[in-house]
């Protein structure tokens, strides 16, 4: 299969409100594929959705994008429709089942499929390290079995981001870009006295976007709130390529189409 040559983009920033008017040319629908696929890493008991971009070859190198999905846990969902956004960008889609995505009772809820060693394993061990140690196998996999690039880009909605922040203010040496979605931080798996010092968190790009629609992320809500809370503690840490976006005419929403063009925007050409 042949990839289409990417479409033009272009994107509109109105600083004075952080407003980020993406009027984006789509690109090329993707042929038809595959569904996401339910694998499991090869070193670790984490399971995840993988979807391949069109014209896959292990021959070549491909970024991955980690999308974390939020406290509804339907990751196939999320695995889906960042899948159906994708178009013919050329990233790997990865959704762990993680479980530090917000919610209590998540041992009983019939989206996992681990089996009760594995539940006693994530209790006995400690969850952001299972997660984490989950998300590591997974990515070796991408690099030694898929062609993946080493560094992922990573996003997800709302609770996705007591993952996430936990993954960028202890490993972000691992992380290529962070693009977050109305993302809760309550400081869950992350001790801000032992944040890391890692000399690629500098220059490490994290934005967290809003629908300029979005009424649970309005600028009065406790959400935003937590926002900005996360954004004062990485920049406090030395983080300095941190931000908010507003994106015009969204609401409350995975945004994966625009998730998808703000990373496709930092790749070679």
């Amino acid at each position: 299969m042949q990839r289409p040559a990417s479409a033009a983009r272009a994107v509109v920033l109105t600083s004075a409100s952080c407003l980020l008017a993406l009027s984006l040319a789509p690109w090329s629908p993707a042929h038809a594929s595959e569904p996401p696929q339910l694998k499991t890493a090869s070193t670790h008991p984490i399971q995840y959705y993988l979807s391949l971009p069109e014209g896959w070859t292990a021959t070549k190198k491909w970024p991955v994008v980690v999308v974390i999905e939020s406290a509804d846990r339907e990751f196939l969902q999320a695995a889906t429709a960042f899948a159906q956004a994708r178009g013919t960008r050329p990233f790997i889609l990865v959704t762990p089942l993680v479980v530090t995505n917000g919610g209590a009772g998540f041992r009983n809820v019939p989206t996992y499929h681990y089996s009760n060693e594995v539940w006693d394993r994530i209790q006995n061990s400690g969850q952001f390290k299972f997660d984490m140690d989950g998300i590591t196998a997974i990515m070796q996999d991408m690099v030694t079995q898929y062609g993946g690039e080493d560094k992922f880009f990573i996003t997800g909605l709302e609770a996705a981001g007591h993952t996430i922040w936990a993954v960028l203010f202890n490993h972000p040496e691992l992380v290529r870009s962070a693009a977050l979605v109305c993302p809760n931080y309550l400081g869950r798996w992350v001790d801000e006295a032992q944040i890391s010092n890692a000399p690629e968190r500098v220059n490490l790009p994290i934005v967290s976007f809003t629908g300029a629609n979005d009424t649970v992320c309005a600028a009065d809500k406790p959400i935003h709130k937590q926002i900005t809370q996360a954004i004062a503690v990485a920049r406090d840490h030395g983080y300095k390529n941190v931000g908010e976006t507003l994106i015009k005419n969204k609401g409350h929403e995975r945004l994966a189409a625009e998730m998808l063009d703000y990373f496709s925007s930092s790749l070679p050409r």
